[in-house]
């Protein structure tokens, strides 16, 4: 086996991937899971199937967004009839009750924010049921948030991708092992201080 082999053999199982029957339903319950109670970072699962199979991009954002959309009115449903248990089982009750005094004036920019970034939105999306903010304005929201956002990285993907995977290929082999080692090391420390915050 030549030095090479290797890195285009992982390169080949995520294009296969990209391109499975399953991709679909599992990229959508990850969404699922990460938007409900399973803080990781799905970017770097949306990134690297987009770069795999750029003709898929837009039908990776929309089971993406679709996914958010389900589990924003999972977290919302919960909000809204089990917010005291579920708040004192996840141990954000004093959190919960401070988002739901702000939610009267600004429950809006902070759904639509909830949806654009990075942040866990499983809080917010909860204060909102919790809250009785309307659930059609709530859902609205949070659907067009989760679209901007992962429209602009679908896009930037689009625009980018192959300049990126051509450029990938030519880094040497040890620096891109050091960049894999870098990204593991981010995502734990990210998927941990998620958990604990």
């Amino acid at each position: 086996m030549t030095e090479s082999a290797q890195p285009q053999r992982f390169t080949d199982r995520v294009v296969a991937l990209a391109h499975s029957v399953w991709v679909l339903p599992a990229l959508f319950l990850l969404e699922i899971a990460e938007t409900t109670f399973v803080p990781f970072p799905y970017e770097a699962v949306f990134i690297a199937l987009c770069l795999a199979a750029r003709k898929r991009i837009w039908l990776f954002t929309l089971i993406t967004v679709l996914g958010s959309a389900v589990a924003g009115a999972i977290m919302y449903s919960l909000g809204a009839y089990f917010a005291a248990p579920v708040s004192e089982w996840l141990g954000v009750a004093d959190t919960v009750e401070a988002y739901r005094a702000n939610f009267a004036e600004r429950g809006a920019s902070l759904i639509f924010l909830a949806g654009t970034t990075p942040l866990p939105s499983y809080l917010v999306n909860f204060v909102a049921g919790a809250s009785g903010y309307p659930f059609a304005e709530f859902l609205t929201l949070f659907t067009a948030s989760r679209f901007l956002r992962f429209a602009i990285l679908g896009g930037l993907i689009w625009l980018f991708g192959e300049r990126i995977t051509r450029g990938w290929a030519k880094l040497p082999r040890p620096l891109r092992r050091i960049f894999w080692v870098i990204l593991l090391v981010a995502v734990v420390a990210w998927t941990v201080v998620s958990l604990s915050g």
